[in-house]
């Protein structure tokens, strides 16, 4: 499922940070790992588009900018 959201934080050089998802607010984490192919990195503010993987800590996956 695709979500949308703002990236609240992302740090360049450990790369991880997190998005704050639209629909209800929830802040999703999201790593350099979890960038669509061409997304270099995030800016905070930035509008994204993501899906969120499954598990005991999902994290932001496919990430790309809106």
């Amino acid at each position: 499922m695709q979500f949308t959201g703002t990236v609240k934080s992302f740090d360049e050089d450990e790369g991880v940070g997190t998005i704050v998802r639209d629909r209800d607010k929830l802040e999703i984490p999201v790593s350099s790992a979890g960038l669509a192919l061409g997304v270099s990195g995030l800016s905070e503010g930035d509008p994204v588009q993501f899906d969120v993987g499954l598990g005991l800590n999902p994290e932001a996956r496919n990430v790309m900018l809106a």
